[in-house]
């Protein structure tokens, strides 16, 4: 009974002491923040927080970059050209796709993501963000911005010129598209947008495993 009890506590305090150590690790990243300026010219990137995940919203066109020829008008079912604005994000192909909302997660579905999942990319044509929203912004250098791009297409898996489509979106301006990377509890949706961020320049933590680490430093978007 004795080994029973201590086998029982083991099961039960070694994910907390794990989630412990993962969550100061967190924050202990962000004693690694670089120095960061924004320059007085270049291309206003945000990431925005629904309190789990962050997206990374980019302009559909700009500094040479015309997002709008990678996700063209054939992968949605509403038009999309009154909307200059793209919302990316990152994750486990799984749960994002089989989760529109939280109340649709599932503890499986939920748990395969955590250990190890493939990935693809959420893909939404929205407008600008606004003051009022959960969202940062940052304004990247032309060759930052570029970075970015370099970035955000490296994530994709492509047939020729265009990324595959894995599945149709929540609604009729957003869609999934394959992923490279696989999803574990150390590459997460967040660590992508904030790996995105440092690529341009932004003051963010090397490891962002959680929403809030990733906008942290980002300056709020002006009125």
């Amino acid at each position: 009974m004795r080994f029973l009890i201590r086998a029982i506590l083991i099961l039960v305090c070694l994910p907390l002491v794990a989630l412990a150590l993962y969550t100061v690790a967190a924050f202990g990243a962000l004693m690694f923040v670089p120095d960061a300026s924004e320059p007085e010219e270049g291309v206003l990137v945000y990431a925005c927080n629904n309190g789990v995940h962050t997206d990374l919203i980019v302009p559909a066109v700009a500094a040479g970059t015309d997002w709008r020829a990678l996700f063209g008008q054939q992968a949605f079912i509403a038009p999309v050209d009154a909307y200059d604005h793209i919302g990316l994000g990152w994750g486990s192909r799984d749960f994002y796709i089989n989760t529109p909302t939280w109340a649709d997660v599932e503890i499986m579905t939920a748990v395969k993501s955590v250990l190890w999942d493939e990935t693809v990319l959420h893909v939404e044509y929205r407008p600008r963000p606004l003051a009022g929203e959960n969202c940062r912004s940052w304004r990247a250098d032309p060759d930052s911005y570029q970075r970015i791009a370099r970035f955000i297409r490296d994530s994709l898996r492509l047939s020729g010129e265009l990324p595959v489509q894995a599945a149709p979106g929540y609604g009729a301006r957003d869609a999934f598209f394959v992923a490279d990377g696989q999803y574990t509890i150390l590459e997460t949706c967040n660590q992508w947008t904030g790996r995105a961020l440092q690529l341009g320049g932004a003051p963010v933590a090397p490891w962002t495993p959680f929403s809030f680490l990733v906008t942290w430093n980002l300056p709020m978007i002006s009125p």
